[in-house]
């Protein structure tokens, strides 16, 4: 860093789940590249560019999906330490499915003293259809885990802001705020990120969220 400067560490991870046995489902190269990893990669990288942080904020942004890659959040949370302790971790993207994971997960984050937020299909859904707060979504929040519901669009560097403050909020709840998507930053992984799917195929969004 140079001086004056302090780091911003952002830490992106999908996570995988848990097969019957109880194993992380993981291979050496998963089919294709995370859609939803892609995209808030790609509005990090944006924030990162329009300084949303101030002029002498230097990032550290990492991207990891762990259907490809092991994930130890020990290590994680070290890149973040290590750095000067502004940070956070996202656990982005996670459907139901894959929600008791990414709680373990974001229990060891915690545990190594790191903000956590969980975003995805899950809490979003739940808090769209659901009369209340479902038990699962209360314990991660008196946890001290951050939850995101809805489109990262226009919000994302709200919680970014809230991070390197230190202050995450126990919820950010925009499940009702649908952004227009025109215009809007690129999904975009790093070429590291890409070499680990099977082949040169990958998704394209014609919409948003399941039916």
């Amino acid at each position: 860093m140079g001086t004056g400067t302090e780091r911003f560490t952002l830490v992106l991870v999908k996570p995988s789940h848990y097969d019957d046995d109880g194993y992380v489902i993981q291979w050496l190269r998963s089919a294709i590249p995370s859609n939803s990893l892609a995209v808030l990669h790609g509005l990090a990288l944006d924030c990162q560019n329009r300084k949303v942080l101030g002029e002498n904020v230097e990032w550290a942004i990492t991207a990891l999906d762990e259907t490809n890659t092991r994930v130890s959040p020990e290590r994680l949370a070290g890149l973040i330490t290590d750095g000067g302790g502004r940070g956070m971790v996202g656990l982005i993207g996670v459907q139901s499915n894959q929600y008791p994971h990414a709680m373990d997960l974001a229990r060891r984050f915690r545990a190594a003293g790191v903000q956590v937020c969980i975003g995805g299909f899950h809490v979003s859904g739940c808090l769209a259809m659901l009369p209340g707060i479902p038990k699962e979504l209360q314990e991660a929040m008196d946890l001290g885990i951050s939850l995101y519901a809805g489109e990262a669009e226009n919000h994302f560097e709200e919680v970014l802001r809230d991070a390197w403050n230190g202050r995450l909020k126990p919820l950010y709840n925009y499940a009702t705020d649908l952004p227009a998507l025109e215009g809007a930053p690129p999904p975009m992984l790093p070429a590291s990120r890409i070499k680990r799917t099977a082949g040169r195929l990958t998704t394209v969004d014609a919409g948003r969220g399941c039916p």
